[in-house]
């Protein structure tokens, strides 16, 4: 297939995933607002805040006053709706429009991601499956921050990739802002900080100019958050780089309860359903007190409790892999997520490691997108196991399926016997 036509087939399939994408959002309720208590809530009266220029205020657990200065999110999701406010009003149809949108863009983002780790067929078979992936589907029609995270996260490595390519500055800073975007999005992308370090020296140690600009990706990426943590501190009078909600999930993770109760197995609990931490969560009614109390509560039963170390590390790493989810969940999304990301995981698993030690060795810069899976892997193990935490990096999932397909096929093909010749055709 010429250039020409895989252009126009991408383009198809963006076109396709935003239909699709705006079809569920429309079938569910374009314009639902978000439900109480929510992600989506706190999400959402932030931004309408700030659209308002009313600064970025609004609720956080055990805080009496539901219009603080907070920081329990971090601010980008927020931020990028509170814009899209201030040009159509609180309209949560737009900001549903809008994720359908990014979704369709992050069809492209595997495409050219596949294209420059394994190839054009492997790109075009991961964006095909991205296009009409159930799971995307889903967020995009949801109030949270997974569509933009995701693609923000996958812009990223094809930045970074593109760099590898041609290092040079503009390349580096492009990178770094995607990264630093990625991060004031999602705030669980921190642990690829470190890991973005060593695929920067490894990748890098014998060409010392690509070196440094690479060195400077996560340089520009600390710029990029830096302006919200000085925020933080003004606000605070204390360093809190990205939120203050890490201690609800050190804590809701790492509990007597998760390690006990079958139905959070490799999952969490928000810490006030536990009695031993209610009361002592809700006496600060400050957020960055409350933050700091639960870290230090989690520290002390991780601590205390090593004879769980093992249960807690399989039992968020097989949650957040698993195709099964738990029977109370519909019986409709228990059969779509067997059937979708059963096969992928399959294909995935058998990709990984081969994928990995061949660019190692041969030098190739792919190897960056077994670190972003990595990251997620080492935070669902400090944390608990999600699909929503494995939902940004399924679309590279996706990808190194794809290269296992193309890979049998051409196995298959190589060990296909030739096709006999006859006499007469001899003749």
């Amino acid at each position: 297939m010429n250039a020409s036509r895989t252009r126009w087939l991408v383009l198809a399939l963006v076109v396709l995933g935003f239909i699709l994408r705006l079809g569920l959002a429309l079938k569910l309720g374009i314009h639902e607002p978000p439900g109480p208590g929510s992600d989506s809530q706190e999400y959402d009266t932030y931004a309408w805040n700030v659209a308002q220029g009313r600064g970025f205020r609004g609720m956080s657990p055990d805080v009496t006053d539901r219009d603080h200065l907070t920081a329990y999110h971090p601010p980008g999701t927020s931020l990028v709706w509170a814009g899209l406010y201030g040009v159509v009003g609180h309209r949560h149809d737009a900001v549903r429009v809008l994720h359908g949108l990014v979704g369709a863009a992050t069809i492209a983002l595997v495409y050219l991601i596949g294209c420059q780790t394994f190839g054009r067929p492997v790109g075009l078979l991961a964006a095909a499956g991205f296009a009409v992936w159930p799971f995307s589907l889903f967020y995009s029609a949801e109030l949270l921050s997974e569509p933009l995270g995701t693609f923000w996260l996958l812009a990223y490595v094809a930045a970074a990739l593109e760099f590898a390519a041609r290092p040079g500055a503009v390349r580096a800073v492009v990178a770094g802002l995607l990264l630093g975007l990625a991060l004031l999005t999602r705030g669980n992308v921190v642990l690829l900080m470190p890991l973005t370090l060593v695929w920067a020296v490894v990748q890098f140690r014998r060409r010392p100019r690509a070196l440094a600009w690479a060195l400077a990706i996560p340089m520009v990426a600390l710029a990029t958050v830096a302006p919200w943590t000085i925020r933080n501190y003004r606000v605070f009078g204390a360093f809190v780089p990205l939120s203050t909600g890490a201690g609800d999930v050190l804590l809701g993770s790492n509990n007597r309860l998760v390690v006990t109760d079958p139905d959070y197995y490799g999952y969490w609990v928000f810490p006030d359903e536990l009695p031993e931490y209610r009361e002592p969560l809700k006496a600060p009614n400050d957020e960055l007190v409350r933050d700091r109390l639960e870290s230090k509560l989690a520290v002390e039963w991780v601590q205390n409790n090593q004879d769980q170390w093992w249960y807690l590390l399989h039992s968020k790493f097989r949650r957040l892999w698993t195709p099964f989810l738990q029977p109370r969940s519909p019986r409709l999304h228990r059969i779509g997520t067997l059937v979708a990301w059963g096969p992928v995981l399959v294909l995935f698993a058998l990709a990984f490691v081969p994928t990995g030690i061949a660019w190692l060795r041969r030098g190739h810069p792919g190897w960056l997108i077994h670190l972003v899976i990595l990251s997620v892997v080492l935070n669902a193990l400090v944390f608990w196991g999600s699909s929503r935490f494995r939902y940004p990096i399924e679309g590279l999932c996706l990808i190194l399926a794809g290269a296992a397909v193309v890979g049998l096929v051409q196995w298959v093909g190589n060990r296909r016997p030739a096709p006999a010749v006859s006499s007469s055709a001899a003749a």
